[in-house]
């Protein structure tokens, strides 16, 4: 029986191949075929899920490769961060770095419960975590509002477990907060969220599936970053799989 998480690509060919081509080599995710083949994705039992490690992935992370920030805090004072999950991490990374007041991004993994997953752990279906950026910003510049409509429109947020062709539990539309004020900016994000909803209902789409929680809800309660090649990797790699899955709907912001 085909397992509802089996990723083919993974069988046959080395990780850094399911990963869209590897670093470096700007090539497209092929590790998206098991929408041919299998069932729809399910998250798995918290007490199922692959056990991980204690040490990170990524140990000794980087300065930012294009804003020259530190992609782990603790943050200066007044700078805010939030998590957040609408597909493939490289392209959603790069939109955020592009923004004005958003000063430092990282690639990672978010929302299930194995300690300091691998990207092949991941994408295996058997973590439970999808696929984050951590966005940095400076709420004087750029507003958690601005940040939400922004995910929200440069995604399709009913497609359940996927974004287009990349299909998984991984793919799944999600935002995580953090922080002294997680709980208060939850419900602000749920309240753009059903707005959204609202709105894409209007235009003929189907439910909204995105998650939005405070990052301590989750199995695991941490924030893993990914491994140093998913870093900033359409910097590194600009021609490298970049999907774009928006619905075309605009989010208009509740007062």
């Amino acid at each position: 029986m085909i397992s509802q998480n089996i990723n083919f690509a993974t069988l046959l060919l080395p990780n850094w191949i399911s990963a869209g081509g590897g670093p470096g080599k700007g090539g497209r995710r092929v590790g998206t075929m098991s929408w041919m083949f299998a069932r729809t994705p399910e998250l798995v039992p918290a007490e199922k899920a692959l056990p991980g490690r204690e040490t990170p992935v990524l140990g000794n992370p980087r300065p930012h490769a294009v804003l020259g920030t530190p992609i782990t805090g603790p943050w200066l004072p007044g700078q805010r961060s939030l998590l957040v999950g609408i597909g493939c991490f490289w392209g959603v990374e790069k939109m955020y770095w592009q923004m004005p007041g958003v000063e430092a991004t990282s690639a990672g993994y978010a929302g299930g419960a194995t300690k300091n997953p691998t990207y092949r752990e991941v994408c295996s279906g058997q973590t439970n975590h999808a696929e984050v950026v951590e966005v940095v910003y400076d709420p004087a510049k750029v507003s958690l509002r601005e940040l939400v409509a922004a995910a929200l429109e440069n995604h399709d947020p009913t497609q359940g477990m996927r974004q287009g062709n990349d299909v998984g539990t991984q793919y799944r539309s999600a935002f995580y907060t953090v922080g002294e004020q997680a709980e208060a900016e939850r419900d602000e994000i749920q309240a753009i969220v059903d707005a959204y909803a609202a709105q894409l209902e209007g235009h003929g789409f189907g439910k909204v599936t995105t998650e939005v929680r405070t990052l301590a809800d989750t199995d695991s309660g941490a924030y893993y970053l990914a491994e140093d090649e998913h870093q900033q990797y359409l910097h590194k790699v600009p021609h490298g799989y970049c999907p774009h899955h928006s619905t075309g709907v605009a989010c208009r912001l509740p007062d």
